[in-house]
């Protein structure tokens, strides 16, 4: 068993090489953040034996957040799809998997796009499975109206619209708050994220959920914001998808604890799985890049 240098317990750490000696890499970093980075592989032989599924997380994975992919990690990320299984699991709904993916990763079969925090899953455009895990949103109307009037750490600036509902199964919350049409701009998103980062202003909220409603899942959810879900309907109940029939492969940049990758980062390290945790989309690209070419000197 590891316990990370935040506390939380992870079982036996994995590499995705089988053909190298079984290693752990554990990487402290991100001080822009504040968090610890660790990354957990497997390369035990008998694991080994079934196809490798690549499942990752969207924004601050595959790309900045809320923005599209474009130039070379688009022409990566379809010659990946092309030389693996891949999914891609968000905490957003699927509209914005069509504003930020080209539509050649929109409607290429080999990408399964789970939503809405892994509750529902499309392909090339069309809805293949719905978990209706709904949520509360008559119960969290007052909470959210409370902390945005009572928290103690109030940032200088804020938007009007406060949170979403995504298919009625997860709310992102933000004191930021995004605009009446679009987001917040990158140099809004970043100054927030500093200051985030020295106060504490999340982290407080979060504490404060957790302690009142410990049936439902709290985490942070991106730059500026915090998911709400349901506990056990999260982004890990996608790995029961693929466990039987695939290695799972994970690429997120929140697995530290109460980070909205956490959870499916245990669930994957639990089923035999292999974790990277990348910096950010740059990082992804040249590890996918990589896996490419090692793909290619394997099969020739």
């Amino acid at each position: 068993m590891l316990i990370t240098p935040e506390g939380s317990q992870i079982s036996s750490a994995l590499l995705v090489n089988a053909d190298i000696m079984f290693k752990i890499i554990y990487t402290l970093g991100r001080k822009s953040e504040g968090h610890p980075r660790v990354t957990f592989f497997n390369c035990e032989k008998d694991k080994m034996t079934k196809p490798k599924v690549f499942l990752s997380d969207n924004d601050g994975t595959l790309t900045v957040a809320r923005r599209p992919i474009r130039g070379e990690m688009a022409k990566t990320m379809v010659e990946f799809a092309n030389t693996f299984k891949f999914a891609i699991v968000t905490g957003s709904p699927y509209k914005d998997m069509v504003e930020q993916m080209p539509p050649e990763l929109l409607d290429n079969p080999n990408i399964d796009y789970w939503c809405c925090m892994g509750n529902i899953l499309y392909n090339c455009g069309k809805e293949l499975h719905n978990s209706h895990n709904t949520i509360d949103l008559d119960k969290f109307d007052p909470i959210m109206r409370d902390i945005l009037k009572n928290c103690p750490l109030q940032y200088h600036k804020s938007f009007p619209r406060h949170h979403e509902v995504n298919a009625n199964c997860a709310i992102n919350f933000t004191m930021l708050g995004r605009p009446e049409v679009g987001e917040p701009s990158l140099e809004d998103r970043q100054e927030y994220v500093q200051w985030d980062n020295e106060k504490g202003q999340r982290k407080w909220i979060i504490d404060n959920l957790v302690e009142q409603h410990p049936e439902y899942n709290f985490t942070y959810g991106g730059q500026i914001s915090v998911d709400i879900v349901k506990k056990g309907c999260d982004k890990a109940q996608v790995v029961q998808y693929y466990k039987d029939k695939y290695h799972i492969v994970y690429f997120g940049d929140r697995i530290y604890r109460r980070g909205n990758d956490n959870s499916i980062a245990h669930e994957v390290v639990d089923c035999g799985g292999s974790i990277y945790s990348v910096s950010g989309p740059e990082e992804t690209m040249h590890i996918m890049q990589r896996l490419i070419q090692e793909e290619k000197s394997r099969k020739y």
